[in-house]
């Protein structure tokens, strides 16, 4: 007679990039908020039916910033920030997943920037998961969170005559991100 066992198999889950974005947004001059995002990054989920122990890995392309400024893009390139010669990639890795509700859950995961890794609590919103027309499931997930740019070397300022600082430290984070089964 065989054993049974228990072990849950865990799906694969593709990126939907047509319908995902990985955005972030910083305080500017005190007074307003610069926005971007990535344009190349990968996104690598293994999941059971409930998310609940899903292993997710995101691997995001430095070089791929856009914040609609070439300028301000190269810098934020550059060794002033992130040194994307140097470390070309920012990385997620997923160490637990709570469900606060049947909508939101708490993503806790190894962030890394520029070879230095910080935990990090993301905020996820379940959107739900269909069957297309194509016969294919996908499963929707806002997630946001923020960063102190500090914690990862990411220094660089200089004071307005006002007092500020030119570049917040608070970073945000907000993705949008649709997989697919």
């Amino acid at each position: 007679m065989a054993a049974e066992t228990n072990v849950s198999e865990k799906a694969v889950w593709s990126l939907d990039p047509a319908h995902s974005k990985i955005q972030f947004s910083a305080r500017h001059m005190v007074i307003s908020e610069v926005t971007g995002n990535f344009n190349n990054y990968e996104v690598n989920v293994k999941a059971g039916s409930d998310f609940l122990d899903s292993e997710v890995e995101v691997a995001i392309d430095v070089n791929s910033i856009d914040t609609g400024i070439g300028d301000r893009d190269n810098h934020l390139k550059s060794a002033d920030f992130f040194e994307a010669e140097k470390f070309p990639k920012i990385l997620f890795k997923s160490t637990k997943i709570e469900k606060v509700d049947d909508e939101e859950y708490k993503l806790y995961g190894d962030f890394t920037i520029r070879d230095i890794t910080k935990p990090i609590k993301l905020d996820v919103t379940y959107g739900g998961t269909i069957t297309d027309p194509w016969g294919k499931t996908r499963a929707g997930f806002k997630v946001v969170g923020s960063i102190n740019r500090f914690d990862y070397d990411l220094k660089w300022n200089s004071l307005i005559e006002a007092g500020g600082a030119v570049v917040g430290k608070t970073i945000k984070i907000e993705c949008n991100v649709e997989l697919v089964k």
